[in-house]
């Protein structure tokens, strides 16, 4: 049997951070998949034919990475151990998407190395961050 303990203040700092970060995410998503038509501003017609030519798999490990974030970081906030199986689904399904994106479809190229590459990498480590702090907090008792 666990005990559950009183989670610490940084627990809850963190954990409120990371639910907004997954709420951008999650909003990013729905952005990307469903009002595709107001990209058109923001990016060219080789970046957009791009975007548009992206296979339904990676789609949907798109949705997933980030759909499953943002319910890893309710349960976390929910003090749910069921966080930590979440978001490791969430960090396997960014880090095929973001192979496919960086070696396959060119989005260095594409899109820059800031955008191509340099931000994918972050939202990888702090996915990896996300899985360890739910790890963490699970091992203090935190989470139920």
């Amino acid at each position: 049997m666990t005990t559950s303990q009183k989670p610490s203040t940084l627990f809850w700092i963190i954990a409120i951070v990371l639910l907004l970060w997954n709420l951008m995410g999650a909003s990013a998503f729905i952005v990307d998949t469903f009002f595709t038509d107001t990209l058109a501003g923001t990016y060219n017609e080789e970046q957009m034919n791009a975007i548009n030519a992206t296979p339904i798999w990676s789609k949907v490990l798109y949705g997933i990475s980030t759909i499953g974030g943002l319910v890893a970081a309710i349960l976390l906030i929910t003090r749910k151990t069921s966080a930590l199986k979440v978001y490791a689904i969430s960090l396997i399904a960014i880090i095929i998407h973001t192979v496919y994106n960086i070696g396959f479809a060119d989005a260095m190229e594409l899109f820059g190395v800031g955008e191509g590459l340099i931000f994918p990498l972050v939202i990888i480590v702090l996915a990896i961050f996300e899985y360890w702090w739910s790890r963490y907090s699970a091992s203090k008792g935190w989470l139920k």
